[in-house]
């Protein structure tokens, strides 16, 4: 466990430090995939916990390749054949990324498709009982609690799939939204971190490719809006 923090720090600093020469602060670290020691620093594509069965190949069917249409540094995640697609998919989460309830954000990714569609969305997670904070938290020291709208390619911004087509295109959202609820606004106060969850899933066999994963923050939320804590 120690060791798993220490690389989480490493890589979180590392993160950081790459988005601040780029003159913007983008809170999911190697999120460009451009990592020239391990492309996929930062981010979970192999799956062990209890109930992570279907998984079991999962890490296999993801990559970074290093030219894609124009683009480099690219996530991958292979789809084989059209049963994964329509079934579990094929995932892969970023490592917890802290956030502010008193703060919004953007949140942006580009991709295109060659047979899946997709989900892209940030889950929101909490302490489990019993874990006394830290700074460097296990995702199986969390747990989740929150369900951000995901992420739209298409001209039609609803539904259960993210519509990705096959050129590149680039979908964003922000958030904290509009909370209809006290209960909203009460479950959204205990959100600790963020995980960025892509899935190719649905569609057909072929490959999801996702490139430059943002998660910037934009700004206080204006006093009287605050979802409180």
């Amino acid at each position: 466990m120690r060791r798993r923090c220490s690389i989480w720090r490493s890589s979180l600093v590392a993160g950081m430090m790459i988005s601040t020469t780029l003159g913007r602060t983008n809170l999911v670290v190697n999120g460009s995939f451009d990592d020239p020691a391990e492309p996929l620093k930062g981010w979970r594509t192999h799956y062990d916990l209890p109930g992570d069965s279907w998984y079991a190949r999962n890490r296999e069917l993801v990559s970074v390749v290093a030219q894609e249409s124009g683009r480099t540094g690219v996530l991958r995640l292979h789809v084989p054949t059209r049963d994964i697609a329509i079934n579990q998919g094929v995932k892969a989460d970023s490592i917890p990324i802290p956030i502010s309830p008193d703060q919004r954000y953007r949140f942006s990714a580009w991709a295109r498709s060659t047979g899946p569609n997709c989900r892209i969305l940030l889950e929101g997670y909490r302490w489990k009982p019993g874990v006394r904070p830290h700074d460097n938290p296990d995702i199986s020291e969390l747990r989740k609690c929150y369900k951000f709208t995901q992420l739209y390619f298409g001209t039609v911004k609803a539904g259960d799939m993210g519509g990705v087509g096959r050129s590149w295109s680039q979908a964003s959202m922000e958030f904290p939204d509009a909370m209809k609820s006290d209960l909203q606004r009460e479950i959204y106060s205990t959100i600790r971190f963020v995980v960025v969850h892509i899935v190719a899933i649905g569609g057909d066999a072929g490959d999801l490719l996702v490139d430059d994963v943002r998660l910037e923050p934009i700004g206080p939320i204006p006093s009287g809006t605050r979802s409180g804590r």
